[in-house]
């Protein structure tokens, strides 16, 4: 409820962002700059879509679970994703000379983040109440695909505005964005400690999705890269500090779970 309580205040609305600067910005950037801003945003894109779509099933399990506190959370996180949705779509028309998907083609991206593992792990919580299928989830989700990869891709974005000076509206976007998620990543922590305590059998289980998720931190970041020699990402990308930041927030994020302040 804490958590809940802190996102009164910080509402925000994707419509009050100014953008008059953003279309502008883009046409001054080379092809390859905007080639990797567009992967950057189109896969935010792709993701914040995903999830809006996938967390009914967890609000779901926490109400069927009596997990009260949790449900309200969840509804207001469902809400918050759409938002950013919001953001990234209003973006896409306000910054792009032409229609994005039409005009200007979609980045070829592969992965199956949300077309497969998100849905197949969410979708599970509808027939199975079980504390591990609930863990599985909310690693998945809070852990990694927040607590990791969108952590590092913050870092992208904000070498594109340190090193560009542009893309005001979008910068404050994706800080408005990155404090909401703050917020989810804090509940996952929380959840996955709860879990831990109560079950002492999921410790094990725990520790295998960290390694299975360290599998796929040493492949995800080159959703992004694909198409870049390493030294010729633009902005100043370093991709072997971009690739090890996945590294480094997921032991930080497993450190959090396993190893909480006393």
């Amino acid at each position: 409820m804490r958590l809940f309580t802190a996102s009164h205040g910080r509402a925000w609305d994707p419509g009050d962002i100014d953008f008059s600067r953003e279309r502008s910005d883009w046409r001054d950037l080379a092809d390859d700059e905007r080639q990797l801003l567009l992967r950057l945003v189109s896969g935010f894109r792709v993701g914040e879509r995903g999830v809006t779509h996938e967390l009914a099933p967890l609000q779901l399990r926490f109400r069927r679970g009596g997990w009260l506190e949790e449900e309200i959370f969840v509804a207001a996180q469902m809400y918050e994703e759409a938002r950013h949705v919001q953001f990234f779509e209003r973006w896409l028309v306000e910054a792009l000379p032409g229609r994005f998907g039409v005009d200007i083609p979609y980045p070829e991206m592969e992965g199956d983040m949300f077309s497969i593992r998100l849905p197949r792990a969410m979708q599970a919580l509808l027939g199975d109440d079980s504390p591990e299928a609930l863990l599985r989830a909310v690693m998945l989700y809070h852990f990694y695909v927040e607590g990791v990869g969108a952590e590092a891709g913050y870092t992208l974005y904000h070498s594109i505005f340190e090193r560009s000076g542009r893309f005001p509206g979008l910068e404050r976007g994706i800080r408005l964005i990155q404090r909401d998620e703050a917020r989810h990543i804090s509940f996952g922590v929380y959840v996955l400690r709860r879990l831990l305590s109560e079950h002492d059998q999921l410790v094990d289980l725990f520790e295998d999705e960290v390694a299975a998720l360290r599998r796929a931190a040493r492949d995800d970041p080159e959703q992004i890269l694909a198409g870049f020699e390493p030294a010729t990402v633009p902005f100043g990308v370093d991709p072997a500090a971009y690739r090890q930041c996945y590294l480094d927030r997921l032991e930080e994020m497993r450190r959090r779970v396993a190893e909480p302040q006393q």
